[in-house]
């Protein structure tokens, strides 16, 4: 593993742990095609919600996921990292075990944002995450209004961003990523995959190979955000 591929940030591979993949055979098509068209690395983030799971209930759910996927993987296929996609909800900062949710072995947490309009203490929340140690990285940045998003990085100055595939897709879909690019510090991209979804995939790598033109290392980024866990 050289470091040089993509590393897709965001993705539903595991087998059985939300509705991105329903079983093995899924997820082995998922992990085909992302090979495909050059990915090295995968961050497995299965949804998580505090309203409906405890950590310790979500962790073993994922585990055993993450057995079902071991026991279709070979070495020819990318590096999986399991991680988790966190739902933010008021106080979530308050959970117990909340960093057992980081991709292991790091500090890396990826939160998701309400879709609905984002309350002070939703922005309060996120603030006080990302001032506990932990490396929140928003999810999908790209799906959210412009006025949200200057509203969360004016209170929260320690997040990194995550841009989709999908966002660079569209008439206005590259003007938009370079306005994302100059106003947020970027630091990784994301199939978003559910299914045995091709086009999620040609996103990744375009939207990969368009913000690296712009000068922004997504690989240097990707290796510094998993750099403990490359060590496991």
């Amino acid at each position: 593993m050289n470091g040089n591929g993509i590393t897709d940030f965001h993705s539903h591979i595991l087998p059985g742990a939300d509705h991105g993949s329903k079983n093995r055979e899924t997820t082995k098509r998922q992990l085909e095609i992302l090979k495909s068209i050059g990915v090295e690395r995968v961050v497995a983030t299965p949804h998580f919600y505090p309203q409906i799971d405890s950590v310790e209930s979500f962790l073993e759910k994922r585990a055993a996921a993450v057995e079902r996927l071991q026991s279709i993987y070979d070495a020819k296929m990318p590096t999986v990292f399991p991680g988790a996609e966190v739902l933010v909800c008021p106080g979530i900062d308050h959970m117990q075990h909340l960093d057992k949710l980081c991709i292991p072995g790091t500090d890396v947490i990826l939160l998701e944002m309400p879709m609905s309009g984002w309350s002070a203490e939703i922005i309060e929340t996120v603030r006080r995450i990302s001032a506990s140690g932990l490396v929140a990285v928003m999810a999908h940045i790209d799906r959210y209004k412009k006025t949200e998003i200057a509203k969360l990085s004016l209170e929260c100055d320690r997040l990194l961003y995550q841009l989709n595939g999908s966002a660079v897709s569209g008439f206005l879909g590259k003007k938009r990523v370079n306005e994302l690019c100059s106003a947020l510090p970027v630091a990784c991209v994301g199939s978003d995959i559910h299914g045995a979804d091709k086009k999620a995939a040609a996103e990744l790598k375009s939207i990969w190979q368009h913000i690296e033109k712009k000068g922004i290392n997504l690989s240097e980024c990707a290796s510094t955000l998993l750099e403990r866990a490359l060590k496991l």
